[in-house]
């Protein structure tokens, strides 16, 4: 019997997840409303696709009211996956960061998503049938001995721009930082009148940005009006192998066009250009009129896009094979989740690893599957996504490309050490991301004198401290462990810490290869 699938809404999306669930066999169902759906009807799959203009708050509602009509799935079996489409960024990361909504989490399998989201997923860790399309931030290697850099300059910060600033900072962390860490990933976002929209995105990851180096340009000032260090400058090791730029002004200004020549033309720079405004006619026209260095040096230039198709057509005549169309509304999603399917093979080799099972050498679906329904908060299913959405980064820093994954099986020491240093950098930031801070010094000293205590303990017979610090400081969204690599140190259990990131660098060559092969 085929699949059936429930798409509830008319998003211009739609037809692309009809066409892609019947070119996988499936029965497609197409509702206007939940209330259209007659009660109690079965599904493997539900697509909920709202227009534009609707409201997050009245979208979940009425998501939760439908979900409270649907059977329970029986114990052991997985529940049907909804694809919930949200029109708010604010809405995305609340629900990524916070657990609402039990009531939908009981009946589905949830997977939510932006369309500025998804795309920047598409872009910068494109997997399945995006992948290979856009070029990657680091269209070269970049390995421990490198002085290159990947620099991501932003022009207009709608929605769009704001997910690839963050997508980017989640993925491009590299090796070479961890010899020479003035060698960070740069975002530089440019819009005029960006203020109060910069301010927004800094508080929303206040501690992300307290942790980082940025700046603030005004241009019709020629003046710098803030420059910001990690709160620890000076006093600790840096962690945060991101730093970022606020420009505002106006994309035509006589300097900013002079910088993006020379950036166009440094050959240590790894140079992306998005051009993000909301107005498309505006992203068209400056797609050329950029400086002749972006053309000839192939500097690869995003260009959000209602359509895609004059951008296409332009693409095939000599001169704009750099310019790459993104942010359709009327495609760019997978139905078949491939990061998300990377993310339960994490998942389950995190489980045994750390586990009664020890450490796995294959990754058997129905396990896989099974360990993915036991994950207990929707933050830490997204800290899995987040996790993989690196994993072909780290695999192009060593030299391999997506399409040698499956003759790939192990990792040296050397590479294993080298690549834990970069997932614990990369594991530092999604922690910001996600609302974690490092503890204060007093905090952190706390912490240490507790730990030592447990170690004491084990080791002497004596009595263990009534309370795990580290843990119930954790539960408050304060990390022991962000600090740079070299001040990790031992946990309650004698073991470094760094074990951790030894063990999920060594499974990649697992992951890519079970993940490759589950691939039609």
């Amino acid at each position: 019997m085929n699949n059936t699938v429930l798409i509830i809404g008319n998003h211009p999306i739609r037809e692309s997840i009809i066409g892609q669930f019947k070119a996988l066999g499936c029965e497609v169902e197409i509702y206007s409303d939940f209330a259209s759906v007659p009660t109690g009807k079965p599904c493997h799959e539900l697509c909920v696709l709202p227009e534009k203009g609707t409201a997050d708050h009245d979208t979940l509602q009425a998501l939760e009211d439908f979900a409270t009509t649907c059977p329970a799935t029986a114990e052991g079996q997985s529940k049907p996956v909804c694809h919930l489409l949200l029109h708010d960024k604010v809405t995305l990361w609340l629900l990524q960061t916070l657990d609402l909504y039990p009531e939908i989490h009981k009946k589905f399998e949830l997977y939510v998503f932006t369309m500025e989201d998804q795309w920047a997923k598409n872009v910068f860790c494109g997997l399945g049938k995006s992948s290979g399309f856009y070029p990657t931030l680091d269209r070269e290697k970049i390995d421990a001995a490198s002085n290159k850099t990947v620099h991501l300059v932003i022009a207009g910060f709608s929605d769009l721009g704001e997910s690839l600033a963050l997508h980017a900072a989640l993925i491009a962390h590299f090796p070479n930082y961890v010899r020479n860490q003035a060698l960070r990933t740069r975002i530089t976002i440019i819009d005029e009148g960006l203020s109060a929209q910069k301010d927004a995105f800094v508080q929303r990851y206040a501690n992300l940005f307290e942790n980082s180096y940025y700046r603030c340009i005004d241009l019709k000032q020629r003046s710098m009006t803030l420059y910001h260090e990690p709160i620890y400058h000076s006093t600790r090791e840096d962690f945060v192998d991101v730093e970022w730029e606020f420009v505002d002004g106006d994309f035509y200004d006589p300097l900013l066009q002079r910088k993006l020549q020379l950036w166009s033309n440094d050959k240590e720079q790894l140079l992306t250009l998005a051009l993000c405004d909301n107005d498309f006619d505006s992203n068209f026209d400056r797609a050329f009129a950029l400086p002749k260095n972006f053309y000839l040096n192939d500097i690869t230039v995003l260009v959000y896009a209602k359509r895609s198709g004059m951008l296409e057509k332009v693409r095939e005549t000599e001169g704009y094979h750099n310019l790459y169309p993104i942010g359709m509304d009327d495609c760019g999603y997978d139905v078949r989740l491939p990061l998300l399917q990377m993310a339960k093979r994490l998942n389950y080799f995190y489980i045994c690893s750390y586990g009664q099972e020890g450490t796995p050498t294959d990754m058997p679906l129905e396990k896989v599957e099974a360990a993915w329904r036991n994950v207990q908060t929707f933050s830490m299913r997204y800290s899995n996504i987040y996790n993989v959405m690196t994993i072909a980064t780290k695999m192009r820093s060593l030299g391999h490309e997506e399409k040698d994954w499956d003759k790939f099986f192990a990792l040296t020491q050397e590479e294993i050490e080298t690549l834990s240093a970069v997932e614990h950098n990369r594991w530092s930031v999604e922690r910001l991301v996600l609302g974690f801070r490092p503890p204060t010094d007093t905090e952190r000293e706390e912490i240490r004198e507790n730990i030592e205590a447990f170690i004491t303990a084990k080791e002497t017979g004596k009595e263990k401290p009534e309370q795990d610090l580290k843990n119930v400081y954790k539960k408050k969204k304060i990390h022991y462990d962000l600090c740079s690599y070299r001040e990790l140190r031992e946990d309650k259990t004698g073991q470094n810490v760094r074990l951790y990131d030894y063990d999920l660098t060594a499974c990649i060559p697992l992951i890519a290869q079970s993940f490759k092969e589950s691939q039609p």
